[in-house]
């Protein structure tokens, strides 16, 4: 199973990139939620913790509403039973401070019967492999 659950996260990935909501969207479940909360940025995208399918509009628009420019790139995705880790290399500059970032953040993933239904983000790769129960 867990190999259909990387692919679900990889069409997550690649409609976002396409900047194809409708098709992302339909990988959801309608109670996801996302998880910000343990990632220093995680202010940035609003109030940390979104919940509900409907919600995930509104994280895509908050967190880009916030970079003048801003860019990602899937490094690795990394299959654990019912979860799936996604390591991102992300690189921007802020809208209101002009400051240029790079920085990598892992998302563990639960994936239920094809449908994304809850990911968390981490500040390392080496945090999200812990919270699933591994280490390197």
């Amino acid at each position: 199973m867990s190999r259909e659950n990387v692919e679900v996260v990889r069409r997550i990935f690649n409609a976002v990139a396409r900047r194809d909501g409708e098709a992302a969207l339909a990988l959801y479940d309608p109670d996801f939620e996302w998880d910000f909360s343990r990632v220093p940025w995680g202010d940035v995208a609003g109030p940390g913790v979104y919940r509900g399918r409907d919600a995930l509009p509104r994280v895509y628009r908050d967190w880009h509403s916030a970079w003048e420019n801003y860019e990602e790139n899937l490094e690795e995705l990394i299959e654990v039973g019912e979860h799936v880790i996604s390591v991102l290399t992300a690189q921007g500059r802020g809208r209101a401070s002009g400051v240029e970032v790079e920085m990598t953040t892992a998302g563990v993933w639960t994936v239920r019967g094809g449908i994304a239904v809850r990911s968390v983000w981490f500040p390392t790769r080496e945090a999200a492999l812990e919270a699933v129960g591994l280490s390197e």
